[in-house]
């Protein structure tokens, strides 16, 4: 009998204990988290109304700078300088809604390493996850406090990722390797047939039913990054109804990696703010706890 990896739960469990920690804490001592946006996309616009909205709902400052669709480069980099100013950690809203930049990861590149809490410059994807000061972009490092919650195994384990987006599926390969796992990563093109010697699958493809309950091992732990919408509804990479069969744990879609991504956003503005400021970790001693284990 499957049991549900419940994002949803957790995170509003972290939720409290992030409320229950800075109840006494001055106003002046917490994260201010920053947003850039370029253009004006509906689907940008909602995820980063639910970025804000939990920010402030925790008693955080925020500061967002929405700019014009097709913005210029020196534009942005101005942006960029503001935010790495007035902010403890901050991220672009991706994908830019701009016509003038050939390659975004030379902007991604001018976000300092200390505040990149998306982790998303070549800084943090090509650091060592172990160390301190590097940050795991925030839906890989969603994935694993909820892995982590549920007393999953992480160490000397075979774990598939199936799909290796620089969001999601490359950090995630990276850090499950650096923390003594054998990890086999799967790209649309690579043969499933190793899939089922995996005790742990992790599907990020951006695409419906890769995967098929007889590639995968009875007993697998399975966790869906994928988000689709379809005539109202939403589904995940996998199906979940016939998956579910196989798996020891699995994550529903909704309500399971989604809702980790924000809060996992907001504990690494939290570690930024302790990189510059170590007494932070007084205020946050048990998110310190979860995030350093």
């Amino acid at each position: 009998m499957f049991k549900l990896l419940d994002g949803k739960q957790y995170s509003q469990e972290l939720k409290n204990l992030i409320k229950e920690e800075i109840q006494k804490a001055p106003v002046e001592s917490l994260p201010i988290l920053g947003i850039l946006q370029v253009g004006d996309l509906e689907e940008s616009n909602i995820y980063i109304r639910h970025k804000l909205n939990t920010a402030k709902d925790l008693g955080f400052n925020t500061k967002l700078i929405k700019l014009p669709e097709n913005s210029d480069f020196e534009t942005i980099k101005e942006a960029i300088g503001i935010l790495g100013d007035t902010t403890d950690g901050f991220i672009i809203q991706l994908p830019m809604q701009t016509n003038q930049i050939e390659n975004p990861q030379t902007l991604l590149e001018l976000i300092p390493k200390d505040k990149d809490i998306d982790g998303l410059s070549l800084a943090n994807l090509n650091g060592d996850y172990r160390a301190y000061d590097c940050f795991l972009p925030a839906t890989p490092l969603g994935i694993i406090l909820l892995l982590q919650h549920y007393n999953i195994n992480l160490y000397n384990q075979k774990i598939g990722v199936v799909g290796q987006s620089q969001i999601v599926g490359l950090p995630l390969a990276n850090y499950l390797e650096q923390n003594g796992n054998l990890v086999t990563r799967y790209i649309k093109s690579t043969p499933k047939d190793t899939l089922i010697k995996n005790d742990i699958v992790i599907v990020a493809t951006g695409a419906r039913n890769c995967i098929l309950p007889e590639q995968v091992k009875n007993n697998v732990v399975l966790v869906d990054v994928g988000i689709h919408r379809i005539d109202g509804k939403i589904y995940g990479d996998i199906d979940f109804n016939l998956m579910k069969e196989k798996a020891s744990y699995i994550t529903p879609v909704p309500g399971g990696v989604g809702p980790m991504t924000i809060i996992s956003l907001i504990m690494n503005l939290i570690k930024a703010k302790a990189l510059k400021d170590e007494n932070i970790w007084k205020i946050f001693p048990k998110v310190k706890e979860i995030l350093l284990k």
